[in-house]
């Protein structure tokens, strides 16, 4: 999830740990918790763009980083905080559930989370919820404000926050529910084309969990659809990308494809723009695709000796405005 979602998640885990002994510093410590896996971005100067995507939600968002971490970090506050009202298993408790939740959440997003590393290189990922949700973090984010205005002392304080608590988490679970509704519109949608494939995935548009994108594996490539739960019929119209791997032909031993196709976990297809070849991992989706089936993937990673992949965002090749790709989605949103 993005970080604004993650020091929001932190600070209301922070106060109902602590709140009611270090008022309002809860917050702070338990943000500062929440925060702590992404750490990781820190190790971008000493690896490749490539490298990069599979050190970030490595092992800095596993199990046995969590464990270990929230034992030192629980040891050093309780050593270090001049407030002697905490104990140390608090101080631990903070930490854990604040480092826990986050690469829980960030399991809900396309991405992956490698829960397990070093022991294993799986990512999970549950792919129902959008890196960034607005309908998850702004009222979130509203019920941590109204807390953080209101007393230490007050009942309304603690009312609030889990308020919000329990609305983001109601939230992740209607994700889910979710999910699996629309993937059987999907899968309808298929069978109604009478589409051959091996496979099929599904996961949010941009900021909402309305409109989903759904991709489905064939021999050449995937299949494209698109559903809002705003349609007024489930006719989901399909659409071809190639997956185009002879444009890979040159880079069979090149480290970084082999990287890269790890992973998308195989979700990929290539283009070709101009004299650039552009490895286009299809699990974070089209900008515009939804309005345009030929739009641009979000994530293009140029294969040119010495590309700048820093975002592996390529905006120069979107054949529209990110204004106007946003006004196409809330279009979209509301249905056909």
């Amino acid at each position: 999830m993005d970080s604004l979602t993650h020091i929001v998640l932190g600070a209301a885990i922070g106060e109902a740990v602590l709140g009611k002994k270090i008022g309002r510093r809860a917050m702070f410590w338990g943000a500062l918790a929440d925060t702590i896996p992404d750490f990781d971005v820190f190790a971008s100067p000493c690896v490749t763009n490539a490298q990069q995507l599979l050190v970030h939600r490595g092992i800095t968002h596993s199990f046995l980083f969590v464990g270990v971490m929230s034992l030192v970090l629980g040891y050093v506050l309780s050593r270090w905080a001049k407030s002697r009202c905490v104990s140390r298993g608090e101080w631990t408790l903070l930490f854990f559930l604040g480092m826990f939740t986050h690469i829980l959440i960030d399991s809900f997003t396309a991405y992956g989370t490698g829960w397990l590393e070093p022991f294993s290189t799986y990512r999970v990922a549950f792919n129902s919820i959008f890196v960034a949700d607005v309908f998850y973090t702004l009222p979130f984010m509203f019920c941590l404000l109204v807390a953080l205005i209101a007393k230490n002392s007050s009942g309304r304080r603690k009312k609030w926050n889990k308020i919000g608590l329990v609305i983001s988490s109601c939230y992740l679970v209607f994700t889910l529910v979710n999910k699996m509704y629309v993937t059987y519109q999907m899968r309808a949608g298929l069978e109604k084309q009478k589409l051959v494939t091996t496979d099929l995935v599904t996961t949010p548009t941009p900021l909402n969990n309305i409109l989903w994108t759904a991709y489905a594996s064939d021999s050449t490539g995937f299949w494209f659809g698109y559903y809002s739960l705003f349609d007024r019929t489930n006719d989901i119209k399909y659409f071809h990308v190639n997956k185009k791997d002879d444009l890979l032909k040159p880079y069979e031993n090149d480290s970084e494809v082999k990287l890269l196709k790890r992973f998308s976990k195989g979700y990929y297809c290539m283009s070709k723009h101009e004299s650039s070849i552009y490895f286009n991992d299809i699990r974070f989706g089209q900008l515009g695709g939804w309005d345009a089936p030929d739009s641009a993937f979000v994530f293009s990673y140029k294969l040119n000796k010495n590309a700048d992949n820093s975002m592996a965002l390529n905006r120069s090749r979107f054949k529209t405005s990110f204004g106007d790709a946003f006004l196409a989605l809330v279009n979209r949103i509301k249905g056909r």
